[in-house]
């Protein structure tokens, strides 16, 4: 999955956990067109973490080991590489010496069936200078190393083909899924939730949080939280109170955590790697009302906040 599809889905679950609100719970389902939309979005939601499941469970095992194994080849033979060199110089041979260019940077890069042959090489001169190798600690026991890396590395060139075609099966059917949830936030459920601007605000604001695909790999790589840190994450977002547009350029200050930076284009800002605790805030910018808030961090979570700004 792309970065961007894995924070729609973060996006997607943000939405359905709105209904642990119990007071946007009670919005909903007293509000018919509101229920209708909040059960069709977590039918959508369970049929994406599906394929999610399937994903994960389909070729990722083995290119996990792939790449696990790859680095292993790639560090072992780019020293084997080196200190053959250092034999070729001695003896002025050419093939050993331009052992030089086969670097980790190099092996660990290139196709899988690249690695594989050019470690096939490098083993074929190791069988051709022994004798003068095993001076270099490149002895029978050192290539017995060398040659178990490579029958792995030839297991992962030889991949299952319909593991990797039915793994593109499903990335396409959930690409296709992914569209169908755009199109159904987009042409419905966000026209719809339009009424709680002026009806329910905070109900408004805690939809927009969570619908905006945040912080995506336009903004920065995807990292979600791990339940096994020890710090948190803190998100926050700043709208007009009239224009309900995102409001860039505030400056917020976070007196106790050294924090002081200003929202982005999209309003928004993103801390993360807080210690959990209580902390004081303000939010400030030249012709708003100031807003002073308080918020606390939770070890593995995000704390996501939301405000509008009232113009002086």
């Amino acid at each position: 999955m792309t970065d961007e599809s894995i924070y729609f889905m973060e996006s997607e679950k943000r939405i359905a956990d709105l209904k642990n609100m119990p007071a946007y719970l009670a919005e909903i389902n007293a509000t018919p067109a509101c229920l209708d939309l909040f059960t069709r979005e977590e039918q959508f939601l369970t049929t994406s973490l599906e394929y999610q499941l399937k994903l994960n469970k389909s070729s990722k095992a083995f290119t996990i080991a792939g790449v696990e194994i790859r680095e292993v080849v790639a560090t072992d033979f780019g020293i084997t590489a080196s200190v053959m060199s250092s034999y070729g110089e001695k003896i002025n041979n050419a093939d050993l010496k331009g052992l030089t260019a086969y670097t980790y940077t190099k092996l660990n890069k290139e196709k899988v069936l690249d690695q594989l042959n050019d470690c096939k090489h490098i083993l074929g001169l190791i069988t051709t200078h022994a004798a003068g190798l095993v001076g270099y600690k490149i002895d029978a026991k050192y290539i017995t190393g060398l040659q178990g890396l490579v029958a792995q590395l030839e297991q992962i060139s030889k991949l299952p083909q319909d593991i990797i075609k039915q793994r593109a099966i499903d990335n396409t059917m959930y690409e296709d899924h992914e569209k169908l949830t755009k199109k159904f936030f987009e042409k419905e459920m966000d026209p719809f939730m339009e009424i709680y601007r002026k009806e329910y605000v905070e109900f408004y604001l805690a939809y927009v949080a969570a619908r905006k695909v945040r912080h995506h790999h336009l903004k920065r790589k995807a990292i979600l939280p791990d339940v096994e840190t020890t710090t948190g994450i803190l998100e926050l977002l700043v709208l007009d109170k009239v224009s309900m547009e995102p409001l860039p350029g505030v400056q917020l200050l976070i007196a106790s955590l050294n924090i002081v930076e200003t929202f982005d284009e999209d309003g928004e800002t993103y801390n993360d790697k807080i210690a959990p605790g209580s902390y004081q805030a303000k939010m400030f910018m030249e012709g708003y009302k100031d807003i002073e808030f308080s918020f606390v961090i939770e070890a593995g979570k995000y704390t996501t906040l939301q405000f509008v700004m009232e113009a002086v």
